[in-house]
């Protein structure tokens, strides 16, 4: 479960440096050119600048090589509203574009390829304009790659930190005209409540992630998000033709098992399916779609920006109206078992049970209704943002075949050792299951499901790559285009799990520009500091548990007309999600 927002991406076949960025919660990152800087001739900054850190040969991480010098900061010519996107500029954008700013054309499809065009524009450090991402005419946003400047600014941002969930203004809106406290309706100073910063949001915050994101909360879930993945995995046959409906189902599956402590068996074809449970993982997805879409498109931006409600706008908002029903009435029902007394052991272990106890304590000030609504907000990012990490590390082991074969040889080891044959929590530790972590490592280097990580604010003035960022600016890290670049990484289009086994992999890396992509910045999708997504591990160990599953239970392999991850396609929803190929699939033999 990733509470994030999406962005553009580069399409494949780059060769080197990188593009970055993405917006809040799931938010888009945006062509933004300036027509002071381009009078000036100046190089400017992706123009899809949002937030990740990407590193840059030349930052100071990097710099360890010695022979990289500090990155001078370019700009990114941008124009008023709206900023990098001259394209999106009615009637002659295409030409100003084409003409004179050339900013990289970004769509839902090819954000891969432009975060790295970018990066070879404009390298690792720039400024960019990004409408919605600042107040003003000419929002700035800088862009670093190098994660010892990024952890700076985390460093320093202080007991309330910006978070992505702070770009997403229809989502805002939405639960303030369903009087939802949790985005701050009714409240005099305006702070959107879990949606922005402040104690509020910090009050919600401590709430929502206790009994989730421990390691010893997440790890108590494991047995019943295994039983789930197991029982889902008897899906995969049915849904070769669809194995993106399959993950969603499974994803839901799995959170059901978490949220509730009870098995909804979506993605088994043979057990009869709850028509709501359908329903909601359509609305989930749709939804969450909606509301990228009103990310990543200026004009959408601009017109919400001036309190238009546009005909995307009114589709999230039905969509969220019928999805808030069904989970209202879930909810309500699941309380009222709790209230007689009647849930079982499961139930009772389940993260809305526990969240039930700590609510009707009486040191608690959070409200029922308070507590619902988180619920619905977790259920809501539960399914698709899981099911587009797994799709991607499914690509890679699909076309490498002899990777997959590796990875099953070390998981049948472990469920032959078991008694009942069972994943567990042990099994799938890094000491325990090397490789599989290594898989996934490499899957987030190629393919992370959005190119930037995160965006902070300043405090304060801040000293970065020797320039002086001013208070109350947004800083973001694009951590995509280095781990992409041929000088960086050997061969980096090709699947190399082992290249994070080990420590003699590690230490080759030392002194070498190529020493960035071990620092913790680069290693998950979860951003960093006190914003990290308060879902990140039990995300981890549903995707863990289900793509082993999977490949414990089922050979599968890529149509012959896919060689590799870049003849599959990709679409920006709520992340970039790649179009699943029909897959051929074989049971494997106990």
């Amino acid at each position: 479960m990733h509470f994030r927002t999406s962005q553009l991406r580069l399409s494949r076949g780059h060769t080197s440096s990188a593009l970055h960025s993405r917006v809040g919660f799931m938010a888009t990152v945006r062509l933004t050119a300036s027509f002071s800087s381009h009078a000036q001739g100046k190089e400017s900054g992706c123009p899809f600048g949002t937030v990740n850190a990407a590193l840059d040969v030349s930052n100071s991480s990097i710099q360890q090589a010695k022979s990289a010098p500090t990155p001078t900061l370019k700009d990114v010519p941008a124009v008023p509203f709206f900023g990098a996107f001259v394209n999106a500029i009615p009637f002659i954008g295409t030409w100003l574009n084409n003409t004179f700013y050339k900013n990289p054309e970004a769509n839902r499809h090819n954000a891969y390829d432009t975060h790295y065009e970018l990066y070879k524009r404009f390298g690792t450090f720039y400024t960019t304009y990004i409408p919605g991402m600042g107040e003003g005419l000419w929002p700035k946003v800088y862009i670093v790659m190098d994660p010892e400047e990024m952890k700076k600014v985390i460093r320093q941002e202080g007991a309330y930190p910006r978070g992505l969930v702070e770009g997403l203004k229809p989502m805002a809106k939405w639960m303030k005209k369903n009087g939802f406290k949790l985005a701050g309706a009714g409240s005099s100073d305006d702070n959107n409540g879990f949606l922005g910063r402040g104690e509020t949001w910090k009050k919600y915050r401590n709430f929502m992630q206790t009994d989730l994101l421990s390691p010893t909360s997440a790890a108590g879930y494991v047995p019943g998000v295994a039983n789930a993945a197991k029982i889902a995995s008897r899906g995969v046959s049915h849904y070769a033709r669809d194995l993106n409906t399959f993950f969603n189902y499974a994803a839901f599956d799995m959170f059901q098992s978490i949220m509730f402590g009870r098995l909804s068996k979506l993605a088994d074809p043979n057990t009869p399916s709850d028509p709501a449970d359908v329903e909601f993982c359509q609305l989930a997805v749709d939804s969450l779609t909606y509301l990228i879409q009103m990310s990543d498109d200026p004009t959408e931006a601009i017109k919400g920006a001036m309190g238009i409600e546009t005909e995307t706008y009114n589709k999230y908002e039905r969509t969220m109206d019928r999805l808030k029903n069904i989970v209202m009435e879930k909810l309500e029902a699941f309380l009222a078992k709790y209230e007689r007394g009647e849930l079982d052991e499961s139930e009772r272990n389940s993260y809305f049970a526990l969240a039930i106890q700590r609510q009707q304590s009486e040191h608690s000030d959070i409200t029922q209704f308070e507590l619902m609504q988180m619920a619905l907000i977790m259920l809501n990012a539960s399914v698709d943002t899981t099911s587009a990490f797994i799709n991607w590390a499914l690509v890679h082991l699909s076309t490498n075949m002899d990777v997959q074969e590796k990875l099953y040889q070390e998981l049948k080891q472990h469920v032959d050792a078991s008694e009942d044959g069972m994943l567990s929590a042990d099994m799938l530790t890094k000491s325990k299951s090397p490789y599989l972590h290594a898989v996934l490592r490499e899957s987030h280097r190629m393919t992370p499901v959005y190119p930037s990580l995160m965006f902070k604010s300043t405090v304060g003035d801040i000293e970065l790559h020797g320039v002086t960022v001013p208070k109350g600016s947004l800083v973001g890290f694009d951590s995509y285009p280095i781990g992409m670049d041929p000088d960086v990484v050997d061969e980096p289009e090709t699947f190399k799990p082992e290249r994070w086994m080990g420590d003699e992999p590690v230490q080759k890396r030392k002194g070498t520009s190529a020493e960035v992509l071990d620092s913790v910045m680069y290693r998950d999708p979860f951003s960093q500091g006190a914003r990290r997504c308060p879902g990140s591990r039990v995300a981890v160990n549903e995707t863990q548990l289900i793509l082993s599953r999977v490949i414990l239970d089922w050979k599968i392999s890529a149509p012959n007309s896919v060689k590799s991850y870049k003849d599959v396609k990709y679409t920006m929803k709520t992340l970039l999600v790649a179009h699943l190929p029909e897959m051929t699939v074989e049971a494997r033999v106990p």
